[in-house]
């Protein structure tokens, strides 16, 4: 048997495929500027707390871009949900009621809802599993105040462990909990923002400095299945678009 010890690199993989339609330049999932917060930048800077580790990242073309494109439009980025979270609660329509309670609670339930009272509250009276034809009974449920509440904590569970911990901002709407304002509101999308813009200059400084080792791959990360048929995807997510 060879006693001779085993060489392992573990390569962490950054990847969001391209959510912008290029006819409306909307973006139709948040996923970029969500997992930017929440996972791209604290993966980076938590080390700078060991500098003596060392890690390899694998930076999707198509996941950059998008970065930098909301970034750079700071102020005229279309995101769908960025937007409904952005309105005024009291001048949300129907189908945009629906819609957020349809989707602001995309996260993981145990580790993102859960864990925040308000925010389990907010789910467990919209209920864990409901049709489209509930959503519309429950969304006229719902008050103005609950809606920002839900329009806040959606963006704000996001956040990754450095900001909940050691941002003064968040920590203090952390503990806040409810009854958001518009400056609330305000203030927890300032922080993502300030977050993206870190995110690729801090890969850059750590490459530079030799802590990180860096690939890429082409750029919208193409997979193979969806080569061969894009309608493959719809055995996963049946009503996939």
């Amino acid at each position: 048997m060879n006693s001779q010890p085993l060489s392992l690199v573990i390569l962490w993989h950054m990847h969001q495929p391209f959510y912008e339609d290029l006819v409306t330049g909307e973006y139709i999932l948040p996923w970029v500027r969500l997992h930017a917060v929440k996972d791209y930048y604290d993966m980076a800077a938590i080390l700078d707390k060991f500098p003596e580790v060392r890690l390899n990242f694998n930076l999707v073309p198509s996941l950059f871009v998008q970065i930098e494109d909301y970034v750079s439009k700071r102020e005229k980025i279309s995101d769908k949900f960025l937007n409904l979270t952005l309105k005024d609660p009291s001048d949300l329509n129907l189908d945009e009621r629906v819609f957020i309670l349809q989707n602001f609670f995309m996260a993981d339930w145990d580790n993102m809802i859960k864990p925040y009272r308000r925010y389990h509250d907010l789910l467990l009276k919209r209920g864990r599993f409901v049709s489209s034809s509930e959503l519309v009974k429950v969304a006229r449920r719902f008050s103005a105040a609950e809606l920002m509440d839900l329009q806040v904590w959606f963006n704000l569970t996001w956040f990754g462990f450095i900001y909940k911990n050691e941002d003064p901002v968040v920590v203090e709407l952390l503990k806040k909990g409810k009854n958001f304002t518009a400056e609330d509101k305000k203030a927890v999308i300032d922080k993502q923002f300030e977050i993206m813009g870190k995110v690729i200059p801090k890969y850059r400084s750590l490459a530079e400095r030799g802590q990180i080792e860096l690939t890429t791959t082409p750029f919208y990360h193409p997979i193979l299945p969806l080569l061969c048929d894009t309608n493959a995807a719809r055995e996963a997510m049946p009503y996939a678009q």
